[in-house]
């Protein structure tokens, strides 16, 4: 059985992935190109990063030299990309048992150090890393005029049980 909180973490970051990506696609890329390509740059560095360290859990190769393509993929593309890898980042999470997620995995940053981190370690960096970058996304379209998404985890915690927002603190101390 996964960590409850670590699977929460990832349907979370799935939830806020698929939100930014359509807060990007009100961004008008004729009038704001430079923050347009900016914006899509740094999202596909968050995927390249993610499918990098899924082919680490699965002690594959990942075949990538750098943490983002020399490509710049359309939005289509990338809302494809990241949301197929978020959902099977959460049918991992899903199945992982704690001694898996426990367990170090050796392997190679793409520019050949060597690396361990345990399978939970390397989640939490994903998620880490991604709503670092999330934040980075969400100044560009603050500068371009639009409010970006309230991708907090309270946020989502709310709005994917709403019953949450039936309880205080006095009746969960009952």
């Amino acid at each position: 059985m996964p960590s409850s909180t670590l699977l929460s973490l990832f349907r979370y970051k799935a939830w806020a992935d698929g939100e930014l990506l359509d807060a990007l696609a009100t961004l008008d890329a004729a009038q704001d190109g430079e923050a347009h390509h900016t914006a899509l740059r740094i999202f596909n560095h968050i995927h390249v990063v993610d499918a990098i360290f899924q082919a680490n859990l699965l002690e594959e190769r990942h075949g990538f030299t750098a943490t983002n393509t020399p490509e710049t993929p359309t939005l289509t593309a990338l809302r494809s990309a990241v949301t197929k890898l978020d959902n099977w980042l959460v049918d991992y999470v899903a199945s992982l048992s704690p001694q898996e997620g426990a367990t170090p995995l050796s392997f190679r940053f793409v520019d050949g150090d060597k690396g361990q981190m345990s399978r939970d370690e390397m989640l939490l960096h994903l998620v880490t890393h991604g709503g670092y970058h999330r934040g980075a996304i969400g100044r560009i379209l603050v500068q371009c005029g639009i409010t970006p998404p309230r991708d907090t985890l309270t946020t989502f915690l709310h709005r994917s049980e709403p019953e949450r927002r039936g309880q205080d603190s006095a009746s969960l101390a009952q």
